[in-house]
């Protein structure tokens, strides 16, 4: 069992004891149901602390589990109580002093969104003939779990259809890929803490939670790990940006075009990573070009031309040597190649070019065309895709052009 898990497993039961022993003296006439509340709040802040960073969602966390078995043994608007105050209060000790605006924003949407989730879900089998809806407290469980989640599943495709500007159709295939596993363990978890509590009472939850919460625990090491590896990836794409000033954060604004392009084109979410990682390093090679030719405010001249263009192949080669980033090494060699066969390095034509060069290709274009530079200003919008369009079928791929057009929205 690791440290941070002992510690704040540790601090869940403390607090809980704490809290119920002062509950109690305070107020000696108090329900058992009244410390139970407290203690099941702070179950389900430990389990919404296990964050798991999943693409596209964001992040995910096994507070389901625990305020789905609390709405069918305590009522329904404990169970809401719950689902809303848990990742706040999951933020009290694991992000205690380094808490972000994000991260705040990010858990109050989780606790809204799951809130409204139970809420709906609960009108829902109400509504139901209890013939249908409560056979049992096993079926109503079940039931509950399900719409919940289902009602929960769609509120996420909206808030990230609005945020990143996909369409949800497009959304609803990768989504589901990917949080298959993860609603099939949920599930698993609900009925095994239902059955701990349907035997030896309260004190069940707390022990099965804290059980399931260990076993979900290197779920959340990898995810973390996998957010580490694209952040390091940033700060590699960070470190060739710098050279010229007026391109700071370039590469992390195409990586974000791109990553929307692929969704709206309905790509596996494998493809969908690789072409994330190859937009992030497609300047990659540009680190070993003299910072000079780089921020050269006039027309380059042939021999420093050459000399730039050889940052493709130098970005394929660091790409291709690392044995993690090399499935992205052709999205970097190709991502100046011309629709029409006239780009550089081999000069592929058309469908011979992958499919995540172009969508990179129009996703740099666009953002360099939209961007100040030390020679012009930076074009509006509608300027810009006047231009890319005017180009289609010679330098750009229509598909990833029409691709663009659908999903461009303020970029940060």
């Amino acid at each position: 069992m690791r440290r941070e898990f002992v510690w704040l497993a540790l601090f869940t039961s403390f607090a809980g004891s704490l809290l119920s022993v002062a509950v109690v003296g305070a107020f000696p006439d108090v329900s058992s149901h009244a410390i139970w509340t407290i203690t099941v709040l702070l179950l389900a802040a430990l389990a919404a602390w296990v964050e798991i960073p999943v693409e596209p969602h964001g992040v995910l966390d096994l507070s389901p589990a625990v305020f789905l078995v609390t709405s069918v043994a305590f009522g329904l608007w404990q169970g809401v109580l719950t689902a809303a105050i848990a990742p706040l209060l999951a933020l009290i000790p694991a992000r205690l002093g380094s808490s972000s605006r994000a991260h705040l924003g990010q858990s109050l949407a989780r606790g809204g969104e799951a809130a409204v989730s139970l809420v709906v879900a609960g009108m829902v089998l109400d509504l139901l003939p209890p013939s249908i809806a409560r056979v049992s407290q096993w079926y109503y469980l079940g039931l509950l779990s399900a719409v919940t989640l289902a009602i929960g599943f769609l509120l996420q495709m909206v808030r990230i259809s609005a945020f990143e500007g996909v369409r949800l159709r497009s959304l609803l295939g990768p989504l589901l890929r990917s949080s298959s596993p993860y609603f099939l363990f949920l599930l698993v978890g609900v009925l095994t803490i239902w059955a701990v509590f349907s035997q030896i009472g309260p004190i069940g939850i707390v022990l099965a939670t804290v059980v399931i919460v260990e076993m979900f625990y290197p779920w959340k090491l990898l995810g973390e790990q996998r957010d580490l590896f694209l952040k390091s990836l940033q700060m590699m794409s960070n470190a060739v940006d710098v050279k010229d000033p007026y391109t700071a954060h370039h590469s992390r604004r195409v990586s974000k075009y791109a990553v929307m392009m692929a969704r709206v084109l309905d790509l596996p979410e494998r493809e969908v990573e690789r072409i994330r990682i190859g937009a992030l390093m497609h300047d990659i090679g540009k680190i070993g070009v003299r910072g000079n030719i780089i921020r050269k405010p006039s027309k380059l001249t042939e021999e420093e031309m050459e000399l730039m263009k050889h940052h493709v192949q130098a970005g394929a080669s660091i790409v291709g040597d690392l044995e993690i980033l090399n499935k992205s090494a052709d999205i970097v060699r190709s991502h100046h190649e011309n629709y029409d066969g006239t780009g550089y390095p081999s000069g592929l034509a058309g469908e011979e070019i992958p499919l995540g060069s172009r969508i990179v290709f129009v996703a740099d274009a666009f953002d360099a065309l939209t961007t100040d530079r030390p020679y012009r200003k930076g074009r509006s919008w509608p300027e810009a895709f006047e231009i890319l369009e005017a180009h289609t079928h010679t330098q750009f791929d229509p598909l990833a052009v029409e691709a663009l057009k659908k999903v461009i929205r303020p970029v940060s």
